[in-house]
């Protein structure tokens, strides 16, 4: 099986769970909920872990995803666990992830 197609579509059902997880949520609601926190955080640094696995080929398919970012994300949220910015974070989930998903639907 090609590894990208599994890749894309691991990414394709992350973004779903964070927009599914968010919906709705607003950033108070976010902030006072850990488990929805820690959620969102590992869904997002699956999104890169996944990002990065992709080979040059498969994310050149897609040009309108800026694969960096989701890379530096991920990088980001495992290296500096410590300084996460839930604003940062909220922001992704809220904003990027549903940009991301509809790029890679298109």
């Amino acid at each position: 099986m090609d590894k990208d197609k599994v890749y894309l579509e691991e990414i394709k059902e992350f973004c779903q769970k964070v927009i599914g997880f968010t919906s709705e949520v607003t950033y108070d609601q976010f902030v006072s909920d850990e488990k929805l926190q820690f959620a969102i955080v590992k869904l997002v640094e699956n999104i890169g872990e996944a990002s990065k696995r992709l080979s040059d080929q498969g994310r050149s398919n897609y040009p309108d995803v800026d694969w960096k970012k989701a890379m530096a994300m991920r990088d980001r949220l495992v290296h500096d666990y410590m300084d996460v910015d839930l604003a940062i974070v909220y922001d992704v989930a809220t904003n990027e992830v549903p940009k991301l998903l509809q790029n890679l639907i298109k």
